[in-house]
Parts: structure tokens; sequence; C-alpha cells
């Protein structure tokens, strides 16, 4: 089999040192060439060609070779409720969840629903630049065996994906247990899957118990898996942790001797420095989620007390704005608005978290860079724009003045899913009628139209 030539304008790699701000390379007019899912070059372009004479030559001269972004937090099924009425909704986070998410939401999925968003989430990932993500399925009424389903959609999309369901005991210890089965069997499962693999995954300090908590805990250690869980997106769990625990969430986790660099913790935003103390102590994986923790009122996450102690988190949509450079956007000027100071969250941070570091949070640490011998999950961004890219510019280039529609290309272990715009390996138009058909459903079906 011939190596495919990928003849860039320019190539942004990633460096392997995770906390330094000054080891993302990029450079004119290169390119990098790819056999058997990996990447064997990186170099000119003029060299590529030299030493590749025969190969499969793509002209990509018009785009910036990048990594595929990861989207270290996403929930697929939120897209069938973009522009769902809301109007019965209560004031505050839990009445949110309590009068509308919950019942007129995740408790109605089915699986048509279900599917017909991880098709749509797929679509929408590929055209945007994600090559990997993190899926949680909140979905407790939801068919035995509706990973396995899931995963079925995302290896004909060409994606990786980490995928579970959320189990809680909101709807009660039972189902619950029965949530927590369900994804250790898929974890069993997908061991052998090249694209696809599961995770353990719980809800918050205030839908699980002790008990409960250490039931997940169980199966993850069986398994070898990580454990996903959300913490702490608003005020309401640390006040709910202290009444009912006598301690914020963090600590109550300590005490059950959770946390471990296994632990993908989602959200951060009520967190105290004692408790980003505990998480660095124990190297727990985190994702930050700037857009959807501004829509639901939850605060601004403390990001730059993670980095002071040595944390690392990726970027995720929370299934709410999937276009990863907004996200990085969002990551990238927040926290200076928060904090009145222009230096926090340079560039290359931002950058790292929607790449390498996201890559590391959802364990696939091989992802997120461009080097020899990684995956070939590759992006090309349209590289021309009103004012020149140099090698000093390139990364806020991109980062602040490109969007989903500048992605070009998209390539996954050597496969190419998106070429010149056009999504290979999916029917755009019937991806979307299926899941406008099916968000209507869910609508209807909870009474919101």
């Amino acid at each position: 089999m011939k190596p495919v030539v990928l003849l860039g304008g320019w190539v942004v790699a990633s460096g392997s040192d995770p906390i330094s701000r000054s080891n993302v390379a990029a450079h004119a007019d290169w390119g990098l060439a790819v056999d058997r899912g990996q990447i064997i070059a990186i170099t000119s372009n003029e060299s590529l060609m030299e030493a590749y004479p025969g190969g499969k030559h793509l002209d990509c001269r018009h785009l910036a070779l990048c990594p595929g972004f990861i989207n270290a937090h996403m929930h697929s099924y939120g897209l069938l409720a973009h522009g769902i009425p809301a109007a019965s909704a209560e004031p505050g986070f839990d009445g949110f969840l309590d009068s509308f998410w919950w019942p007129k939401v995740e408790n109605l999925l089915d699986e048509p629903m279900i599917l017909a968003a991880c098709e749509l989430a797929c679509l929408v990932m590929i055209r945007s630049g994600f090559t990997s993500f993190c899926d949680v399925l909140e979905a407790p009424f939801a068919p035995a065996g509706v990973l396995s389903r899931e995963a079925a959609v995302v290896n004909r999309a060409g994606l990786r994906a980490v995928l579970s369901i959320e189990a809680s005991e909101r709807a009660g210890a039972a189902l619950g247990e029965e949530l927590l089965a369900e994804n250790e069997r898929f974890i069993l499962e997908s061991s052998a899957d090249s694209l696809v693999c599961g995770m353990q995954c719980i809800h918050t300090s205030f839908t699980c118990s002790e008990s409960f908590v250490r039931l997940a805990k169980a199966s993850a250690l069986r398994t070898h898996a990580a454990l996903h869980l959300h913490l702490s997106e608003s005020e309401y769990e640390p006040a709910f942790s202290l009444a009912r625990n006598g301690v914020r969430p963090v600590h109550w986790y300590d005490r059950l001797e959770l946390w471990s660099p296994s632990i993908l913790a989602s959200q951060l935003v009520a967190v105290d420095d004692s408790e980003l103390d505990v998480l660095a102590r124990h190297g727990v994986q985190t994702a930050h989620m700037p857009l959807s923790n501004c829509e639901v009122g939850g605060g601004i996450s403390p990001v730059p007390g993670m980095l002071e102690r040595g944390l690392t988190p990726g970027l995720g949509t929370d299934g709410y704005i999937n276009d990863p450079f907004e996200v990085m956007r969002a990551a990238f000027l927040i926290h200076k608005g928060a904090l009145r100071d222009a230096t926090v969250i340079p560039a290359e941070i931002a950058w790292k978290m929607a790449t390498s570091w996201g890559a590391a949070a959802i364990g696939m640490p091989e992802m997120g860079a461009l080097r020899v011998g990684a995956p070939a999950d590759v992006i090309g961004v349209t590289a021309v724009g009103d004012t020149p890219l140099t090698e000093g510019n390139v990364l806020e280039q991109i980062l602040l003045y490109r969007n989903a529609a500048d992605v070009r290309l998209s390539m996954v272990g050597g496969k190419i899913l998106m070429r010149e715009g056009a999504v290979q390996t999916l029917d755009s138009e019937a991806v979307r009628a299926r899941a406008a058909a099916e968000a209507l459903r869910l609508w209807n079906k909870g009474g919101a139209v």
C-alpha cells in the first residue's frame, strides 16, 4: 500500500511536554506522510515529494494541517434539545433539572432518538474538526445494549470515542446499578474496538450515595477502566454536600478514596482552592466547558488555579455549542476578563486544552499532536485569511479568526472522513432529516410544543 502524502501550507504540531507554553511548533510549506494509519514523516513539501514519489499526493497547500481536536466532554443527545421551548423550566440549576431537563428530556429518550442524535453529533464534529470525543449519554430509561448501537454509529462515521451511560440513583438504586452494569458490559465488549471504548460513569454527589460511588469505583477497577463524573457545575452541589456530608464534594469523594489519575471530572465550576489541591495531589483528569457553564449560569471555572497546580484540563462542548474554535476562544478570553489579566490562558494553552491535554484527559494520550509514529488524526484548516499567517502568529490566527466552516479536511487513522468540506462517511442530508424528526418527536413527547 502506497503512503498518502499531504502537501500542506502549514503544519502545526504540539510537542510532548504537556505543561510547557512554548513547544507548539508551526512550519510553513510543510506536510506529512501517512502509512497504515500512522504518521511516518513530517517535513517540508519538497522533501516529501522527493522521499515518496510514488505515494498518493493530496494537495493541501491552502490548508494548515493540525492535530484533530478532542471534545473532552460531550452529550450527543443534547443536540436534540437545541431550540427546545423551555418556558416551563423553573429558575436555578436544581430547578432546571427537576422541572425540565430530567422529566422532559433525559427521561424521555428512546433508542431512535439516541441514535439519531449520535449520528448528528458525529456529522457536526467531523465538519467542525473534532476527531475524538468523550460522550456521556444521560438517559436512565434507555434500552439495554444502547451503547453498542451508538458504537456502531461512531464506527460508521469513522471518529474515535469513549462512550458511557450516566448512572445515578435519582430514578432508584436498582436502575442505577443496571446502568453501572451496562457500562461494564460495554467496556468489556469494546476492548478490541480500534475506534471506540467504554468508561464507567456516575452523575454527582447529589444523586449518588456513598455505597453507589463505591460500586462504581469497584466496577472501574475490575475492568481497568476510567470513571467519569460531573463535579460542582454550580453552587448547588457544594451546598448540598455540605448539608448532607459536612464537607464539599471533592473532600467527600476523597473520604471515599475515589480520586486517582483514572478519574475524569468535568465542569469544576464551584470548586475552592482546597479542592483543587486535592485533585492536583491525585492527578485527576479534568474537562472545562466555558460556554455551557455560562449558559446554565453556573459560573466560571477556576482554570488558572488548575494550571498553577499542574492540572491540565481538556476542553468540552457539553453538547451545547459544538464549534471547537468558539470553545477555544471562550477559554482564551473568559478568564482574562474574569481576572482582568490579559496574560492568563495564552493561545498555546487554549490550543493544548483542545488537543493534547484533552486527549490525555479522555485516555487517548497518543492523540492530539502531530508527530512521527502517532495515529494520523489530522484536520486541515483554511490557511488563507485577511492577514498572513507567520510562525509567530499561526496559533492565534487559527484560534481567534477561524471557525468550524474553515475546516476542509478530516482524517482519522489515515482514513479521510471529509475532503474539501464534503463528509465522506455520512449522508449529511439524511442525518439531519432523521435528527430533526426525532427532535420534534422528543419535544412533542414532553409537551414542549
